[in-house]
């Protein structure tokens, strides 16, 4: 199936079955053994959303071992948008006789004879503009210098990422209610917090708290005077149902409000 193809067949995939159908042929069209797709949104949630081809053996494992809080591959996958190999992971070594969690996490899928593979970072923002992380893997279990003169050539690392997003925004589409989870924030009244309208100065006075100014730092750079920085820092804590400053600005970062 050619990547036009493929693109359409996304498109027109009704189930989660469907698509995990479609990506498991095309990524077996390029050699790799399966894939997994796992929400990478923060490293101390849950066990986080996920679906893959990977086989139960390693889904277990990497779930009971809590490997999605220390896997070094979803890490970067949070920081970065480029497609990149397990082989280009920096690990790092033995402190004090002890293996990291992430040494321990590439050793144990080393064990399920994945000796190599490619993960595709994916971030997008709902509806209320919250921004998410996923984190797509192929797995290969032929030998990893394979994969790294596959990876080599430019058209692979196209037709591999361009794939994927296509596949990763269908399956966000398919699977929103199963990915709900509990509002992390909530107002002043204990409800959650879906949308929070702030007036220009508050988020002002929020975004330069982010960057660290205090409140005369802040009073010189909106050339208002300090009264009026606190004032608008309690309105916006108000409306968004902070105790503190600091998480005031917590709040209006996750919730897109302000840029920093």
């Amino acid at each position: 199936m050619g990547v036009e193809e493929m693109l359409s067949a996304i498109e027109a995939a009704e189930t989660v079955e469907a698509l995990t159908e479609l990506l498991q042929r095309f990524v077996e069209s390029h050699g790799f053994s399966g894939f997994a797709f796992m929400d990478a949104g923060s490293p101390l949630q849950g066990i986080p959303f996920s679906v893959g081809t990977s086989g139960e053996a390693w889904e277990e494992e990497y779930r009971s071992n809590r490997f999605f809080q220390v896997d070094p591959c979803v890490d970067l996958a949070r920081r970065t948008n480029k497609p990149f190999l397990w082989s280009d992971i920096s690990l790092p070594a033995k402190a004090g006789g002890r293996k990291s969690g992430a040494l321990k996490t590439m050793e144990a899928a080393l064990d399920h004879r994945f000796t190599n593979g490619v993960t595709i970072p994916y971030h997008f923002a709902d509806h209320l503009g919250r921004v998410f992380s996923s984190s797509s893997v192929f797995f290969w279990k032929s030998r990893r210098e394979e994969l790294i003169a596959l990876f080599s050539r430019p058209r692979v690392r196209q037709d591999l990422h361009l794939v994927m997003l296509y596949w990763a925004q269908r399956m966000m589409d398919l699977t929103a209610h199963a990915r709900a989870q509990p509002q992390r924030f909530v107002d002043e009244e204990g409800k959650p917090l879906v949308e929070v309208s702030l007036t220009d100065r508050e988020r002002d006075v929020l975004a330069w708290a982010a960057h660290g100014k205090t409140v005369p730092e802040t009073a010189i750079i909106l050339s208002v005077s300090e009264d009026t920085v606190v004032t608008h820092m309690r309105n916006a804590m108000r409306k968004l149902g902070s105790e503190t400053k600091t998480h005031a600005v917590v709040k209006a970062i996750y919730l897109n409000l302000i840029n920093v």
